[in-house]
């Protein structure tokens, strides 16, 4: 169990754990002897299996900071009151930030009852229980004790026990990230970083990330709450002794370790703030603020979503916009200062990291908001997808709530791209285009069919969700596609009867070898006509879907142009990364080289694949 403690300068935090502990926390140079440690502000005492570990800052700004750092770690928070002065300052300010921060399971402890008399500790307590009254600690007990001599030491630490029995296992889901607040160098040992995990977990030998200098470490030790250990878990104070091609000088404050090099950095994040019920005025937009989030510290300004200000006490969603990214997951918690960094305002929780720029829509995004804010994971997933008119991204989804297993199947419809959309909208788009093709053909008879981006700009609502439904129905072939139109299977043009005679001559010539066919000019010689008669009869065949003009001088049968793109899918996924070469497109179509090239210049002009230096890649399997 790791215990915050928190207070007033001077009321004797750093005497407290003493007396807990035995253990002086004020020595850092002798935490570097020691080596592998994690004792900055904190004292460990162990029982058998059990241990508890001890945060103690001196100081408001450092305590906001290591708090913050810590969040992941602390599972109870110590109030710390002397009782010559009864609550001051800090002591309202930091009781303001374990209830800003959630943490609800701690007590209070009322020290330097040896200098005061029975009547002034009846005092204290009644200020105490007015003070925590409809907060975090609003029913938390209160412990008066004397560092100097001892009285109600062993009734705290016993307590501490209990509670510690009682403490949850933190879920170690999701990628492994652990916020660096502290770094040094040991002798024979090399680079060593000190955090509390935020999620996930961590094993010796692991190959894992410093962000955000996206630099491949390897973890060569760990040392979990103070003792040599294999592993450590979210929830856990660590320090990792980490190797690999790195200066120290990268290694600072607010770093972060990852078992994944893309987390989110972002300077602009949407965020529900609270603002203290103490402040005397409102928190209005635009205002600078200082922003601590982890071991990270950035200013920034506060741009309020649901109207112009947000009054003392309430909560509001609001968008900040930061002087540099800082990296967070939904849930991470905030604290907001004010622009001299003086007081504490207030506190927030992130809702996406990923924030767009204001703009028109803001009702929209006010709307998807409130749709994250829902408690229920499976919940929260259906609702996003219901009011996103333009769809989720399944890997900002996944990125911005740290999932790293995720089936949308259940959600909605996915397309090619990763987008995901709800079915009934999906549902809705289809019949709307089934409905759009039916009336053009009625009113073009004569025309093949549709072209997609006319069908797309004719229909409401978004873009992505039209070319989503357009793909299922391709797919379960209720639509199809010739050349670049679409067309209902029942609407169809017959080819003159000269020109279906020709036809009739040249589809078995196409035919004898699929992926290879022959050229216009050899075509036509087979047929007895001249290459630009042939030319302009195929022509009219493009239009009808019978063939495909990939090349210059060669017609290719749609199974043929489908069977092609099948051997590029099936060369990317045989590939460790997805890539693949001329030469073995050409060895596994067996076309040869020159056609090769060709091909696959066409499948890049449509998008198919991409090529990057001498490699393709498939980009778009719907294309």
């Amino acid at each position: 169990m790791i215990v915050a403690t928190s207070g007033h300068v001077d009321h004797g935090k750093t005497r407290l754990v003493h007396a807990l502990t035995g253990i002086e926390t004020d020595r850092l140079e002798e935490e570097k002897v020691r080596g592998l440690t994690i004792d900055l502000g904190f004292a460990y005492m162990h029982n058998g299996s059990k241990s508890i570990g001890f945060i103690d800052v001196p100081g408001h700004i450092k305590f906001i900071s290591n708090m913050l750092a810590g969040v992941a770690a602390i599972d109870f928070g110590m109030l710390v009151i002397a009782a010559d002065d009864g609550p001051m300052p800090q002591t309202c300010e930091h009781l303001a930030i374990l209830d800003l921060l959630g943490l609800n399971r701690g007590c209070v402890v009322m020290t330097k009852i040896d200098r005061v008399d029975e009547d002034r500790m009846l005092n204290v307590t009644q200020e105490i229980r007015q003070l925590v009254a409809n907060t975090s600690l609003g029913e938390a007990p209160i412990y008066p004790v004397s560092s100097a001599t001892g009285q109600g030491i062993d009734q705290l630490l016993g307590n501490l026990w209990s509670e510690s029995d009682s403490i949850i296992t933190k879920q170690a889901d999701g990628n492994f990230r652990l916020a660096i607040d502290r770094s040094f160098s040991v002798k024979g040992s090399g680079n060593v970083v000190t955090g509390s995990v935020f999620s996930g977990d961590v094993n010796v030998g692991d190959e894992i990330y410093l962000l955000p200098h996206n630099r491949s470490v390897r973890v060569r030790g760990i040392h979990r709450q103070n003792q040599n250990s294999d592993s450590g878990s979210a929830g856990d104070r660590c320090a990792i002794n980490i190797t690999g091609d790195i200066d120290r000088d990268l290694i600072s404050r607010g770093n972060w370790l990852s078992s994944v090099a893309d987390l989110p950095f972002s300077d602009r994040i949407d965020v529900q703030i609270i603002l203290l019920g103490s402040e005397a005025n409102p928190l209005y937009h635009w205002t600078p603020v200082h922003v601590h989030s982890a071991a990270q510290h950035v200013t920034g300004r506060v741009a309020t979503l649901e109207s112009k200000s947000i009054t003392p006490g309430d909560k509001q969603l609001a968008q900040l916009v930061l002087s540099e990214p800082i990296h967070v997951y939904y849930g991470d918690q905030l604290i907001i200062r004010d622009q001299s960094a003086s007081r504490t305002l207030g506190g927030g929780k992130v809702i996406d990291p990923y924030s767009p720029k204001r703009g028109r829509a803001k009702q929209d995004r006010i709307q998807m908001l409130s749709a994250m804010l829902t408690s229920d994971f499976r919940e929260r997933i259906t609702q996003m997808v219901r009011v996103a008119v333009s769809g989720v991204d399944t890997k900002r989804l996944k990125s911005c709530f740290n999932i790293t297993d995720f089936s949308t199947d259940e959600f909605g419809v996915t397309d090619g791209s990763g987008i995901l959309f709800s079915s009934d909208a999906v549902d809705s788009a289809k019949k709307d285009i089934l409905e759009m093709m039916q009336d053009w053909h009625k009113t073009h008879p004569q025309e093949t069919g549709i072209p997609e981006q006319q069908l797309i700009s004719l229909l409401d609502p978004g873009v992505d969700i039209i070319k989503c439904a357009v793909q299922i129905l391709l797919q379960t072939q209720k639509i199809l596609q010739i050349g670049n139109k679409l067309k209902l299977p029942a609407h169809n043009i017959e080819l003159a009867g000269p020109e279906m005679a020709l036809w009739n001559k040249v589809k078995p010539l196409l035919q004898n070898d699929l992926l290879k066919p022959p050229v216009l000019h050899d075509l036509a010689k087979a047929v007895n006509l001249p290459p630009g008669a042939v030319e302009k009869l195929l022509g009219n065949c493009i239009k009808f879907g019978l063939v495909v003009r990939p090349v210059k001088n060669r017609f290719f049968l749609p199974p043929a142009v489908q069977s092609l793109k099948e051997i590029a899918i099936d060369l990317a996924n045989s590939s460790e990364d997805n890539k693949f070469t001329v030469i073995e497109f050409r060895d596994k179509a067996g076309i040869g080289r020159n056609l090769s090239i060709e091909i696959l210049e066409y499948f890049d002009r449509i998008g198919f694949t991409r090529r990057i230096d001498d490699f393709r890649i498939v980009q778009d399997t719907t294309r």
